[in-house]
């Protein structure tokens, strides 16, 4: 009986080793995949040239209280 367990017991080692290497290298290629994107300048800053940011400190905000 214990050289059964024993050889259960590397078969399914086995296995579980097989399952998790594929998943890491399903995960290795998502993430290169990612890495590879390049996100492309929004074009509407650059359309209009008279446009000017906005933000909190900027003059051109109103108080709305």
């Amino acid at each position: 009986m214990g050289l059964r367990f024993w050889i259960f017991a590397a078969f399914a080692g086995g296995l579980a080793h097989l399952i998790l290497t594929l998943a890491d290298r399903q995960v290795a290629a998502g993430v290169d995949r990612l890495a590879e994107i390049r996100l492309s300048r929004h074009a509407s800053w650059e359309d209009d040239p008279e446009l000017k940011l906005v933000t909190a400190h900027s003059p051109y905000m109103r108080d709305e209280r």
